[in-house]
Order: structure tokens, then C-alpha cells, then sequence
């Protein structure tokens, strides 16, 4: 009878580790461990619509750097681009985060940073560019310790340009270091995802192997910050093979949840797996704006048989403001002010013959 042999391998001592971005004619990210899995660098808010012949440049740069325009007068937190890497077995520790930038004489100003950490809502680091064709190098240090969560990002956001559509700004050299921690988690997720049917939100996720595993507890937020569990289901403990686990949400939140496992050990110790954003759409709402907080260029706005010609946008103190309107697909409409929405509430109001709704919108 022939044995099966099971191995965990666990880290001897703590590593550092090293994620980087060189931008070097490609956007794809590169690990100094395994431990750690790159996405290709990824630009949020529209089209990189650049000028030059070419997104890529050697000018200054280490090797090259990636070309991105256009960037927005004032903040928006919709235009970025973003690095983002998984984590596979082991607890892990950032320590700092690095990147190089340039602008042209026209191109944004003023950069900030945001991390994952809290959703992307507070300013890790806000800095300037004050001369134009000079790369500035900045390092931040951070003390993002005993993670397990599995997947980490950084987001770059650029503004206060001199020319909306020509402003260009270069990326180069995208860093972020720590160190591997010696303790391995208690599962090994390959997949979290989530299904909607007939209103209810299913949850699906499989393991490749778990080790000492106690239980899954599900857990739920409407804002990225405070999560509340909802559901704890017993896990295997120890399998050397794919498991599947499934949980049915029967009554999710209206508008956009966000889903995440805390996965526990025998001995209580934990990791989270990355989260999940879904939007519910209960049959008794029809104008919803998604996401809310908005840009402060654009609102989308889910609208189930909705005629946008009666839609009216107001600021808090009810003045009307204009707008363009753009059917987006599956009842989603895009509002267009006629100029930057400002830090603030506004209402957007509907009303035909009988029918009358309306829904807050908030601009960061």
C-alpha cells in the first residue's frame, strides 16, 4: 500500500520581501518571493489618451517610464493608477513604499497616496511636484504589520494639472518592501467569489489545502471600514485537497456590500481573504447612484425606467445645477456637471406625472 505524503512548508526565519513595478515597456509587476503574486498595473478614471508616440519614455527614467494623461484639476478619486499584489501562505509586514514621478509643464502638481489598508480613504501621503521634466523620488515608510489579508494595493492619484487633457504625468520605479513572517495561514484560498439570483447574494470559495483550520466567519460592510459578521461555518481543519464552502446571503444590503472571510485557526489566530463588492438592486428602489460617494466630474446613476430629461441635480442650499446625460447600459445613466461638483451633499431629484423620487448623493 503506498503512502500519500502531505508537506507544509513554512518560511525558516523572517524575509524580506520586495514587489516592484519597474514601468520598463510593461505594466506587469515583478516579486522577490513567492510568497507574493504582481496584478499588472492598472489606470482607473477613463483612457490613457496620451500624446506622445509612444506611452513609454527613457528620458530621466530608470530604463523607462509609463506615460499617463489626462489628470483632473481638482482631486478625484476615480483617477489613479493602481498596484495590487496577492499574498499566498504566509503573514507578511510593509514596511515602506516607493515610487519615482514627473511631470510635464502642464501636468499635475500634487500627488497623494492611498492604500487598501482602509479603503482607500485617507491620504497615506500627500505631496508636491513643483518642476516640470524632473523625476522626484519618494519613499514612505509605513508599519502595515502581521497581514494575512491577501491582497494589497496602492493607489497614486494626480491633480491640480495646468491643462486638463494635455497634463502627463511619468510613472517609474514602483516599490513596495517588508518582510515574510514565519507563520503560515490556516487555509489556502484559490478562489472567493460571489453569485446574485432572485435577490439574494451566494458566496463560493474552495481551498487547495488547510491546515489546523477552524472556521470561516463571513463578514459584511457598507463602507469598507467597519465589517460585521453574519454567518460562521465550521471549517475542515486539515485536507491536503480542493474544498468548497458556500453561503447564501438571503436578505443582502441595498445599493453596494462588501464581503471578505476572516479565516481562523485552532488557535484563534486569523487572515482575511480580499474583498468582494457587490450591488444589490431591491425591486422596490429604481434610482440609485453608484458609486456614492461620486466624482466630482461624473455621477452614475443606476435608473430602472427612468426618463433623464425629468431628472433635476440640486446643491444643499437647492440650486439647480446643469448637466449632460449619457445612457451607460443595463440602466445605468452618466451625469455630466456642467462644471466640477464641489466638496459636499447634493439631491438628485425625479419627477413625472405621479412619480416622484430622489437620492442623496455625496461628493468627497
Amino acid at each position: 500500500m503506498s503512502a500519500v505524503l502531505f508537506f507544509v512548508f513554512t518560511a525558516n526565519a523572517q524575509e524580506d520581501f520586495q514587489v516592484k513595478w519597474t514601468m520598463d515597456y510593461t505594466q506587469a509587476g515583478i516579486s522577490s518571493h513567492v510568497n507574493f503574486t504582481p496584478f499588472n498595473a492598472k489606470l482607473a478614471g477613463g483612457a490613457n489618451t496620451y500624446a506622445l508616440p509612444s506611452i513609454y519614455a527613457m528620458d530621466k527614467a530608470v530604463v523607462a517610464a509609463y506615460i499617463v494623461r489626462p489628470w483632473p484639476a481638482v482631486f478625484s478619486g476615480t483617477r489613479y493608477m493602481e498596484f495590487t499584489f496577492t499574498a499566498n501562505s504566509f503573514k507578511y509586514n510593509i514596511s515602506s513604499i516607493a515610487f519615482r514621478l514627473r511631470r510635464s509643464d502642464t501636468g499635475p502638481k500634487q500627488v497623494k497616496m492611498r492604500t487598501s489598508m482602509d479603503g482607500f480613504v485617507s491620504d497615506l501621503t500627500a505631496i508636491s511636484l513643483p518642476n516640470f521634466n524632473v523625476f522626484y523620488p519618494f519613499s514612505q515608510s509605513v508599519s502595515f504589520n502581521n497581514l494575512s489579508g491577501n491582497t494589497f494595493s496602492v493607489r497614486i492619484y494626480g491633480y491640480n494639472t495646468g491643462h486638463i487633457t494635455l497634463g502627463v504625468l511619468w510613472f517609474d520605479e514602483v516599490i513596495i518592501n517588508g518582510q515574510v513572517m514565519p507563520i503560515i495561514l490556516p487555509a489556502d484560498l484559490t478562489y472567493f467569489k460571489a453569485l446574485q439570483n432572485e435577490g439574494k447574494v451566494t458566496l463560493l470559495w474552495e481551498t487547495a489545502w488547510e491546515k489546523n483550520s477552524k472556521a470561516f466567519v463571513v463578514e459584511r460592510s457598507t463602507d469598507m471600514k467597519e465589517f460585521i459578521p453574519i454567518a460562521n461555518l465550521d471549517a475542515t481543519g486539515d485536507a491536503s485537497g480542493r474544498t468548497q464552502y458556500t453561503f447564501t446571503d438571503n436578505e443582502p444590503l441595498p445599493g453596494t456590500a462588501y464581503y471578505r472571510l476572516r479565516m481562523t485557526d485552532l488557535d484563534n489566530s486569523f487572515s482575511f481573504s480580499k474583498t468582494l463588492d457587490v450591488i444589490t438592486f431591491p425591486d422596490n428602489i429604481s434610482l440609485a447612484a453608484m458609486p456614492n460617494p461620486a466624482a466630482p466630474d461624473k455621477i452614475r446613476l443606476h435608473a430602472q425606467h427612468i426618463d433623464p430629461e425629468f431628472l433635476i441635480l440640486t446643491n444643499s442650499s437647492g440650486k439647480k445645477i446643469p448637466f449632460r446625460f449619457q445612457p451607460d447600459g443595463n440602466n445605468f445613466i452618466n451625469l455630466f456637471p456642467s462644471q466640477l461638483l464641489s466638496s459636499g451633499l447634493y439631491v438628485l431629484t425625479y419627477e413625472k406625472n405621479a412619480c416622484k423620487e430622489h437620492v442623496k448623493v455625496l461628493v468627497p
